[in-house]
Formats: structure tokens, sequence, C-alpha cells
């Protein structure tokens, strides 16, 4: 069983960053496979969910973390050029998805740079009760149109032994709207993925800071 002692807001994130992975290398997987139609629809998946994740890093994180630490602005702003250089790469890979191998390695060197300066930061700056209003803060700032496709896609792509922390991390009040509605149209655009492997290489500097 995975279990990791975080605040719900950073675990969500952290369900993102593992989702992204797992996506990246399941796009490398299909196109190695020869189904280049399967992994150039996941490709689009995967620009789609990086937008809606930089969204709420650009206009919510990232300014609340400035908010609280002046200094954290260097490094935030950073992290934005980053997202621009990402969204180049990633709608680049949707026309041309053998840019795959290129794309996973931008993904997962930005990844890499957040989890070792946003997550100890983010970790610092707020008692566990401002933890639990800004993980409601957050899931508002994505709008319910988008929601149903992060929730699926968070769902499908969560790491084997994993799956009960990710639906945990699903409201109540959306559950039986993901089963009934949301789920099926999911798969049926963009079929599903087997529990991926558990691969963060930033869980051990989050952890000592967690601890």
């Amino acid at each position: 069983m995975f279990q990791v002692d975080l605040p719900r807001a950073v675990l969500g994130f952290v369900g993102v960053h593992l989702g992204l992975r797992a996506e990246a290398a399941h796009v490398q997987r299909l196109l190695a496979d020869g189904d280049r139609t399967v992994a150039a629809c996941r490709a689009g998946l995967l620009a789609t969910v990086l937008h809606h994740h930089h969204r709420a890093e650009d206009t919510v994180l990232f300014p609340a973390l400035a908010a609280r630490q002046p200094g954290a602005v260097t490094t935030t702003e950073e992290l934005v050029r980053q997202h621009l250089d990402l969204d180049v790469a990633l709608g680049r890979l949707v026309d041309e998805v053998d840019s795959i191998t290129d794309a996973r390695r931008l993904i997962d060197t930005h990844l890499v740079a957040e989890e070792a300066q946003i997550l100890p930061m983010w970790l610092d700056a707020f008692t566990h009760r401002e933890h639990e209003q800004f993980a409601d803060r957050l899931r508002r700032s994505t709008p319910l149109r988008d929601a149903g496709l992060m929730i699926s896609w968070l769902l499908d792509t969560a790491p084997n032994g994993a799956s009960d922390v990710a639906k945990s991390q699903v409201p109540s009040s959306l559950r039986l709207l993901h089963r009934l509605w949301w789920r099926p149209r999911y798969e049926r655009a963009f079929g599903t993925m087997a529990g991926s492997e558990l691969a963060w290489p930033g869980l051990a500097p989050v952890m000592a800071a967690a601890a």
C-alpha cells in the first residue's frame, strides 16, 4: 500500500506528478509498440492535463507561496518560464508524437525541479489548518468541466498500490458523477492504462521536509 503523510493539496500535487511521468512513459511504450493512433491520442491528453496543472500553479500556488515567502518569486518565475517551454514542446508532441522522448525529458527535468524547490517551501509555508483550506482553494480553481477529465485521468494513472489513496482525493460529492458519467466518457475517448510503477525522484527531499 502506498502511504505518504502529506497534506491533501500536496498529495494531490504529487499524484499529478506521478501521473505525468506515467503518461509520458505510456505514450512512449505505445509508440514503440507501433500503436501510433492511441499514442497520439494519449499525447493530446498529456498536453491537456499538463496545461491544467500549470494553470493551477501559475494562478494559485505560486502567488500564494510568493505572498508567504517573497524570496520564492525568483524560483517561481523560472518555473513559469519552463511552463512556457513545455507548452511549446507539448504542442509539438500532439502533431509529432515521435518527439515524445524529448518531451518526456523536459517534463521530468521540470518535475524534479519543482519537487526539489517548491514542495519543501510549500510544506513549510502553511499550518495544517491552512493546508486544508488551501486544498479546497486549489480544487475550486479547476472548472467543473475540466475536473471530470482530471479526476478520471488521475485515477487512471495512479501507481500500483495507490488507487485507494487516489480515490480518497476525490470529493465525495463528485464520486457518483465520476462513476456514472466522467469515467465512461473518459474511457471511450482515451481507453485505460494499467497501473504504473511508482517513480518519483523528488520523494526523498520532500519526505525529509515533512518529517
